[in-house]
């Protein structure tokens, strides 16, 4: 009895911890992302690279992407956008959505800029859309992978799903939001 006891306790506190294994999020809109974001590029990752910050208290993933189109902010060739988590020689650090980004894969990344100077994606993971190509038409999708999404109001678990439009349609939503932004602001 002892012996299924404890395989019935062990059982249960391995579901417990995976279910653990999620940072709670307000799901963004691309509303939302645009308003936030203080660079909206697309993009190529080309490489990326771990790194110790600093203090060597955490790890940050720097992506190198090269950027073909600007929606928001200044236009500059290259931009390093950085993910907490990463390996650097034998230790490891993970931090649930935070995002994978892959290497020759393209983006449309929401940027903000944080007290280090550093590029990270609005909302972590759902900061990136990952932009693929459909029977000759291309789209963006981003992931809500590692995030536990929440209600903005009542701070509940909500069931969401990630945000998937054809890319010029996504462009247009930013142009839009951009212009509407503009408008409130010649209204202060």
């Amino acid at each position: 009895m002892t012996v299924l006891r404890t395989l019935t306790l062990g059982l249960f506190f391995a579901l417990a911890a995976s279910g653990l294994q999620a940072t709670v999020a307000v799901k963004l809109d691309v509303a939302t992302l645009t308003e936030k974001s203080e660079l909206i590029v697309v993009g190529k990752v080309d490489s990326k690279a771990a790194k110790w910050d600093a203090a060597k208290t955490g790890i940050w993933t720097h992506h190198n992407v090269s950027v073909s189109e600007t929606l928001k902010g200044k236009h500059a060739k290259t931009r390093d956008v950085v993910t907490r988590g990463g390996v650097v020689g034998t230790t490891g650090q993970n931090v649930s959505g935070a995002g994978n980004l892959e290497v020759g894969t393209e983006y449309v990344f929401f940027l903000w800029k944080d007290d280090g100077g550093r590029y990270r994606l609005q909302g972590m993971v759902q900061g990136a859309f990952e932009v693929s190509d459909r029977e000759g038409v291309k789209y963006a999708k981003n992931s809500l992978a590692g995030l536990s999404i929440v209600d903005a109001e009542t701070l509940k678990p909500t069931k969401a799903a990630a945000l998937e439009l054809k890319l010029a349609d996504l462009k247009k939503e930013v142009a839009t939001e951009l212009k509407n932004q503009a408008a409130a602001k010649g209204d202060e």
